[in-house]
């Protein structure tokens, strides 16, 4: 796919194992990023390799995280999609300077993303299976932004089809709007600008 227009843009609305057809709504943004960046789409993984996965981190993965990674793998996108050797929980010693609260999510969070590479990372709870933006340098550091790695994707499938479209000018701007109408402009600011909530 090309992004030459708003109207070129997909807009995910079915959910990762509960919507038929998932997979084909989202498959032609993957195919034409790798496009756009001239690279080849990641392979996916093996059952074989989620289940080492899990077994290695003494967790199971969110399931829309496991079928999108069984499908797609770690996805060439806007931001960085670990593969599963690269998944991480925190080391104890890590966490010594936070508080005994943040300490406490943490010791249930598992890295499975990067944001450009900067140092600030994308984590899923072990429990709750929740997505959490870990900003290493600006308060707050723990976030807690999404419910699901679905509502994580979504937006950033959108956002990967700005950068897409970045030669048109003000479409990425135009894809930022929409993600911060599905997702609220606070979550955006503190993604996208490293500033705090409020």
């Amino acid at each position: 796919m090309e992004v030459n227009t708003i109207k070129d843009v997909i807009i995910p609305q079915k959910a990762i194992g509960a919507d038929i057809g998932w997979e084909q709504e989202i498959a032609p943004i993957i195919e034409g990023y790798a496009y756009h960046i001239d690279e080849e789409p990641a392979a996916p993984a093996s059952p074989k390799e989620i289940s080492a996965c899990e077994k290695r981190l003494n967790t199971t993965l969110p399931e829309d995280l496991k079928l999108f990674y069984l499908r797609f793998g770690p996805a060439k996108l806007g931001e960085i999609l670990c593969p599963l050797e690269e998944f991480v929980g925190w080391s104890a010693e890590s966490m010594e300077s936070y508080t005994a609260e943040e300490q406490e999510v943490l010791k249930n969070m598992v890295v499975f993303g990067e944001y450009l590479g900067n140092g600030n990372v994308w984590c899923f709870h072990k429990q709750t299976k929740a997505i959490y933006y870990f900003d290493h340098d600006t308060r707050p550091t723990i976030n807690g932004m999404f419910s699901s790695f679905y509502e994580y994707l979504r937006a950033l499938l959108i956002f990967t089809q700005g950068e897409m479209g970045s030669h048109i000018e003000g479409l990425e701007d135009d894809c930022e709007a929409i993600v911060a109408s599905l997702v609220g402009q606070e979550r955006v600011r503190k993604w996208r600008y490293f500033g705090g909530w409020g």
